[in-house]
């Protein structure tokens, strides 16, 4: 009886400590790899440096470092980072949406309306979709190969490689795009602009969420 009682008590110390690992593990910062010349673009606290287009209703701040965005009546904007314009750059974030989400990252957009058509945008969704359109490709331009996670209400990583007319788009430490002349319409975007962050591009009670903005500017 006590054997019985205290091997049902380990177990049971045994499953609640995985279970806070797991928890653990999805709310705590995941940095890794080299961070040699990276600097932060949203400093987790507060929106400076960065402007919203369109609706300002539904952004927020939340602990840990979040950047949040909840979809509301009249969405369909974006958020970018003001203080310059970026050339060539390895951009690194991490990202978590809701089911049936649809977001994105924008690189070397104007400012103003459509960024997705005046720059490129790195999609995040985990709707239905074709390769094109999915996550991790450069929508409408460069299709995944092969196609990455796209669970939602998990963090995520993208880490970004913009120089000259190539690009290269790593999600979760796995390549699933890297662009190269076949890629026609994607070499005539443009070679600088903007770094922007799309709102939760659905209806509610849809969500993004934002985290550990930096970046690496090459020459």
């Amino acid at each position: 009886m006590t054997f019985t009682t205290n091997f049902t008590s380990a177990c049971l110390g045994i499953w609640l400590l995985t279970a806070f690992d797991s928890f653990a593990d999805d709310q705590t910062t995941n940095i890794a790899g080299d961070e040699t010349g990276f600097s932060p673009l949203f400093d987790g606290k507060t929106i400076n440096g960065w402007t919203i287009h369109g609706t300002k209703s539904g952004w927020s701040i939340q602990p840990g470092g979040i950047l949040r965005n909840d979809a509301s009546a009249g969405n369909h904007n974006w958020i970018y980072y003001d203080q310059k314009t970026f050339k060539n750059f390895i951009l690194k974030l991490e990202w978590k949406v809701a089911p049936n989400g649809n977001s994105g990252v924008f690189l070397r957009a104007k400012k103003g309306d459509a960024p997705w058509a005046t720059g490129v945008e790195v999609q995040i969704s985990n709707a239905p979709r074709d390769n094109s359109h999915c996550t991790g490709s450069l929508y409408g331009l460069a299709a995944v190969n092969p196609r990455p996670d796209e669970r939602a209400d998990v963090w995520h990583s993208y880490e970004i490689h913009c120089v000259g007319k190539r690009y290269t788009v790593i999600a979760d430490g796995v390549t699933c795009v890297q662009s190269t002349d076949t890629h026609k319409s994607l070499l005539a975007r443009p070679l600088e602009g903007y770094i922007g962050l799309q709102d939760a591009h659905q209806k509610a009670p849809s969500y993004i969420e934002y985290r550990n903005i930096r970046i690496k500017e090459l020459k």
